[in-house]
């Protein structure tokens, strides 16, 4: 999912004109991997962010997907970078800080629960037999 946000990202701002702006860029490929990080996991906001980096370096900064390893690709992907970690802390703030909150469920009995495990069920040739 956020390959693919991160590929209509950057359709969208190659479209727009931004190669002149390459920090339009880098604000979509921020926004993209903020919206990951909120909605999946922090393994995905990372990747989201290796590929939009890549996105930006290659069809922003580059031509056709080349990559154009320059100083602001290095500044760009040192922002990207840094906003994924900063928003995988925040988010992770975020979500600690909820799940104390998921014990004052504990008497909800819509609130999913482990079922208590039952006592297996023997039919009379697999009762166990006792040693006398």
């Amino acid at each position: 999912m956020g390959a693919a946000l991160g590929v209509a990202a950057t359709a969208l701002v190659v479209a727009t004109g931004a190669t002149s702006q390459p920090v339009l860029s880098v604000i979509a490929m921020v926004v993209v991997v903020n919206v990951i990080a909120l909605i999946s996991t922090g393994w995905a906001a990372l990747g989201t962010a290796v590929v939009c980096w890549f996105l930006h370096d290659g069809f922003v900064l580059g031509r056709h997907g080349d990559l154009a390893l320059v100083g602001q690709a290095g500044h760009d992907a040192l922002v990207i970078g840094f906003d994924a970690l900063g928003v995988l802390l925040l988010v992770s703030t975020f979500r600690a800080a909820l799940a104390p909150m998921l014990h004052l469920r504990e008497g909800d009995p819509s609130a999913p629960r482990i079922p208590v495990q039952r006592e297996p069920v023997f039919t009379q040739s697999q009762r166990p037999t006792t040693g006398s």
